[in-house]
């Protein structure tokens, strides 16, 4: 079910309206014709190598929903040394903080203008409600993903575990090969799911996996893995389309949209080698490195969220621009 709250009904639909046909096009071929299966690595669905452009319906959708004029993009020049690494050869990885259902779609509509091309080049590290719940289906075949099976869902049907598990080893492989070709840019939400209101109505990023964020450090570092560049990336896109209040184990769950602004900040690169690294300095003789990586990561991805999260309010009045920011 999807439903607009307040004042945003009529936006909302004005924009469902306006995109129906496609959608009910990019639905009708997973609920009549043969539902599509994601690959370890699936490459984003577009008028050049399909017969229906998912890219371009899913950012047409999600970007309906975004105010614009109220919207940030924090940092451009950090996006823009990004885009060089790419354009080199280099990779890029981007680890950030997860907020809604349309995140995905967030880098690319929030940069096409400043960056031209950068949010097409991103690969997704995508889990297993991404592939499978049947409304986000579409819009995951319009990204490039490298797909993983949680934890948290591994368990679900226990005949199915040794499958998932020989997936997430072939994507694993999947990421090195790219990593060793060079040129790919990879988004990761190291804490593994979507943020979520606290009681007191705050948000903040939540806390890091550090054998998430240690994975793509060990293969980014990898002898014979072209060079690669590690990004804080805050997302203030919350209330868009906000999440249920409680992390949900089943598939599938109500849909609520707003119309609101949101954001993006990069924060500066970070040394991900101990042995130089400034976070590593100080650090007790026993302490462990791993732990100590995410803690820092997640710490700069905190920083840059308070400074972008204002835009991220439903009906709210004008957001003046942080320091080092544009408009979208």
């Amino acid at each position: 079910m999807m439903k607009a709250t307040g004042n945003d009904e009529a936006r909302a639909s004005a924009a469902l309206v306006s995109i129906f046909k496609d959608m009910m096009k990019a639905y009708a071929g997973q609920l009549i014709g043969t539902p599509y299966e994601f690959p370890s690595h699936h490459i984003c669905m577009t008028k050049e190598n399909s017969d229906f452009d998912y890219y371009q319906m899913a950012n047409a959708y999600i970007g309906s929903l975004v105010e614009f004029d109220r919207s940030i993009l924090r940092y451009p020049e950090r996006f823009t040394d990004a885009k060089a690494a790419l354009d080199r050869g280099e990779n890029v990885v981007f680890l950030g903080n997860h907020q809604s259902e349309g995140d995905a779609a967030f880098i690319p509509l929030l940069t096409e203008v400043s960056h031209p091309g950068l949010g097409e080049k991103v690969t997704y590290v995508a889990g297993d409600r991404v592939v499978t719940d049947l409304l986000c289906k579409p819009f995951s075949m319009g990204k490039n993903l490298l797909c993983v099976h949680s934890k948290k869902h591994m368990n679900d049907d226990p005949s199915l575990k040794s499958a998932k598990m020989k997936q997430n080893l072939n994507t694993v492989k999947e990421m090195q090969k790219l990593l060793k070709a060079g040129g790919v840019c990879i988004w990761i939400a190291p804490a593994g799911g979507r943020d979520r209101r606290q009681p007191d109505g705050t948000i903040t990023p939540d806390k890091f996996d550090p054998a998430a964020i240690e994975m793509l450090r060990k293969l980014g570092t990898k002898k014979g893995a072209a060079k690669t560049h590690f990004y804080p990336l805050a997302m203030a896109t919350y209330d868009i389309m906000p999440p249920p209040a409680a992390k949900e184990k089943s598939i599938g769950e109500e849909r609520v949209v707003n119309f609101t602004g949101c954001g993006l900040s990069l924060g500066p690169e970070i040394d991900v080698d101990a042995s130089t690294a400034a976070w590593a300095r100080g650090l007790p003789e026993d302490a462990d490195l791993t732990v100590a990586l995410a803690e820092h990561v997640w710490e700069e991805v905190r920083k840059e969220y308070a400074d972008i999260e204002a835009c991220n309010v439903p009906g709210g009045g004008p957001v003046p621009l942080p320091e080092g920011a544009v408009r979208p």
